[in-house]
């Protein structure tokens, strides 16, 4: 009777493995012999401030399978430009072309080393502490710009505090951003950069 049983299992056992490797061996199938190829989209290889006149050799290729191939780019027109950043390995949407923003770049040197997640691209606030004339008093730390986009991050050689690498900032400024900016590197006070997200 135990002989039996087990003969039964057994059976059992051996038609459901033959099952699962069919199964299997289907869907292998049908994966291999895809009825389109794979479409070559666009990467970007580095960081792009928006405002960036782009070129293939901005891009890396990369073959995806992807839902909406109409939302994303395969090829550059000559002479195309950014009108939103674009960050390392993100695809490049259709919808991130356009003319070149009238945006002012604006170059600061900020007083202290900025946070790792600065990148090309970021949305920074920046702050400015005005120099103190009497030695009692101290000045009141002002928010002199808002969502102002980092377009690139330049490693200077002057000496550095902190031990941090000194760096400079170019930033796309509004019309109404420029005075105070302007007004705050002239005084030569203290120049804080930090995320605005």
């Amino acid at each position: 009777m135990k002989a039996k049983r087990l003969g039964v299992v057994n059976r059992r056992a051996v038609i459901l493995l033959a099952l699962a490797l069919l199964a299997a061996t289907l869907v292998l199938t049908i994966s291999n012999f895809r009825s389109e190829p794979l479409k070559e989209f666009l990467v970007a290889s580095r960081d792009l401030a928006s405002g960036s006149l782009i070129t293939e050799a901005d891009f890396d290729r990369v073959a995806l399978d992807l839902p909406n191939q109409k939302l994303y780019l395969s090829t550059i027109v000559p002479q195309a430009a950014l009108a939103s950043p674009l960050r390392r390995g993100e695809l490049l949407p259709v919808s991130a072309l356009g003319s070149p923003d009238s945006r002012y770049s604006v170059v600061i040197k900020p007083s202290q080393p900025i946070a790792s997640s600065i990148r090309v691209g970021s949305l920074v606030d920046v702050w400015f502490v005005a120099k103190s004339n009497s030695p009692g008093s101290a000045a009141v730390p002002q928010r002199v710009a808002t969502s102002l986009e980092v377009r690139s991050i330049v490693q200077t050689e002057a000496s550095s505090s902190f031990g941090a690498e000194p760096v400079q900032l170019e930033i796309a400024a509004s019309a109404d951003d420029l005075a105070a900016l302007m007004l705050a590197s002239a005084e030569g006070g203290f120049i804080g950069v930090v995320s605005n997200r």
